[in-house]
């Protein structure tokens, strides 16, 4: 079988430009308004969380082992998330956002955007990663356990396979009803920008966390018909999110997926807090692009800002991914 062909270098660096912009709105809860350049009618896309320094709720047997990896690797300085901190006396990285940066409380926090390309060639949707407390319990827990994929905004919903539970939870719940659950957030800021600038192509794209909540918006807004054709969608870094029954109803819908992953980043190799027997109990979407950056830290080499932007931004760097399964020596 042939490589699959690279999609093109443009709209990668349109979409990591974009999920930088949703990091640097979000700004550590500032939750500002939304700016990119070439872009235009922005419309919000929100999370609601209860307290986003810390995990949500008690801690079971397997949440105190989520909180210790998230205590072991989510805060690179003191009193600063993993995606804002930097070396004391140096400049802060990009994609943070206005300086000082803001302090999260409870309520609806930033979470991505739509908006139209300045001359109407197309539609963009993007999401940001894990910043807050409460992010990374869902990142690091409902491993092994999983839930059947009713996707919310169906009319008469059926299961398109299983899914992480906790991941799930996160982009569903909406505390019966009395909050907007980040599913209907997405298909309200969809159908927004499909109002203000109809029968556009959409392109997609996410870093970490916001990768696993791409997967099941995209593929949510196509079952829905808030999509009427299949969005270009490229995730980096992202996180699995759901079994092989799931991936392979994600393609069928969504042919004109992609995943950039460095092969030094430990986030999309994460399917449990303990080891697990192969074959894998998630499996990604998405065609991958793969390559291999070494920070020696475990952030780093997932920093959207310092890895995944300069792999797209670069055309050296570009050509430097491999596209399509690797195959490895016994």
């Amino acid at each position: 079988m042939s490589a699959p062909v690279p999609p093109p270098q443009n709209y990668a660096l349109r979409l990591a430009n974009g999920v930088c912009a949703a990091y640097a709105a979000y700004n550590n809860g500032s939750n500002l308004t939304p700016t990119l350049p070439g872009y235009n009618s922005f419309n919000v896309i929100q999370v609601y969380e209860l307290d986003p320094n810390v995990f949500p709720w008690s801690l079971t047997a397997e949440g105190e082992k989520a909180a210790a990896a998230a205590a072991k690797a989510g805060v690179a300085m003191a009193g600063q998330p993993a995606a804002y901190a930097s070396p004391a006396g140096a400049p802060p990285p990009p994609c943070t956002g206005p300086i000082p940066v803001g302090t999260p409380s409870m309520g609806y926090q930033l979470f991505g955007f739509t908006a139209t390309a300045n001359d109407n060639s197309h539609n963009i949707f993007v999401l940001r990663g894990t910043v807050t407390m409460e992010e990374a319990y869902y990142d690091v827990s409902g491993w092994g356990t999983k839930t059947a994929c009713m996707l919310p905004t169906q009319g008469s919903p059926h299961s398109y396979g299983m899914v992480n539970s906790s991941l799930w939870y996160f982009y569903t719940q909406d505390d019966l009803g009395f909050k907007t659950s980040l599913a209907a957030s997405c298909m309200n800021a969809i159908q927004a920008t499909n109002a203000q600038a109809p029968n556009l192509p959409w392109f997609m794209g996410s870093h970490s966390l916001g990768g696993a909540m791409l997967s099941l918006a995209a593929f949510d807004a196509m079952a829905s018909g808030a999509l009427t054709s299949p969005p270009f969608v490229m995730t980096f870094g992202s996180l699995h999110v759901g079994d092989a029954t799931f991936a392979g109803n994600y393609m069928t819908n969504l042919p004109t997926s992609y995943r950039i992953a460095n092969l030094c980043d430990f986030v999309p190799s994460m399917v449990s807090l303990e080891p697990v027997i192969y074959p894998d109990p998630y499996v990604h979407v998405g065609i991958e692009g793969t390559f291999v950056w070494q920070t020696w830290n475990d952030w780093g080499n997932h920093s959207l800002a310092n890895i995944y932007m300069p792999m797209v931004q670069s055309t050296t760097n570009w050509n430097l991914i491999k596209w399509g399964p690797r195959h490895y020596p016994q």
